[in-house]
């Protein structure tokens, strides 16, 4: 069992942080902390994901089709859907990925 705190002590000193929180036999949970006006270019995941807004204001752009999230909104997205984020405001996300995917891989899809 792992008690997580996300909200704890938030790291916007660059544009994307990412830090993986607990990673589990199923599943990874992921934070990311997005400064204002950072980008994550259009990417997908090998499997099913989940994104949750926890701080801040995000767009999501998928399949021609735009989604504002604000605290507390998720959205699920089954595998290889393309999808890209832009940060309204500094953003914390809670990302949930499949146990054989990488944290690495959410955090080279960062807009220099």
């Amino acid at each position: 069992m792992s008690l997580l705190h996300f909200l704890k002590d938030p790291d916007f000193s660059q544009a994307l942080v990412v830090t993986t929180m607990a990673e589990t036999s199923f599943c990874k949970q992921i934070r990311i902390c997005m400064q204002k006006d950072a980008v994550m270019k259009e990417h997908n995941a090998p499997r099913g994901i989940s994104i949750t807004l926890l701080q801040g204001s995000i767009r999501i752009e998928l399949e021609e089709k735009q989604y504002e999230l604000t605290t507390g909104d998720t959205l699920v997205l089954e595998a290889r859907v393309n999808h890209s984020l832009y940060a309204y405001a500094n953003s914390i996300i809670q990302l949930t990925l499949s146990q054989d995917d990488s944290a690495r891989r959410v955090f080279s899809v960062l807009h220099p």
